[in-house]
Formats: structure tokens, C-alpha cells, sequence
């Protein structure tokens, strides 16, 4: 599984690497690694 954490300290998995990052890509922004499956929700400005 693939964690995506959000600012507001709310997380999401996701079971596949593409998943995550088409779910950022809709919400408007990207996801960045922070090591291993766990990515950070950094959004576009």
C-alpha cells in the first residue's frame, strides 16, 4: 500500500503508485516522496 499524507495531517492509501498520483493530479497538485510508499501531497500554486 501507498500512503499519501495531506497538510492538514489527514492520510490516504492507495494501492497502487498510480492510483496515488492520479489522485493528486485531481486534486490539484503532486505527490513527493518522503521514502519507502510514503509520498506528502504537495499542492500546485
Amino acid at each position: 500500500m501507498y500512503i499519501l499524507n495531506f497538510p492538514n495531517g489527514n492520510s490516504q492509501e492507495y494501492k497502487t503508485l498510480s492510483e496515488l498520483m492520479n489522485a493528486a493530479s485531481k486534486l490539484g497538485g503532486t505527490a513527493k516522496s518522503v521514502g519507502g510508499k510514503t509520498y506528502v501531497f504537495v499542492p500546485k500554486k
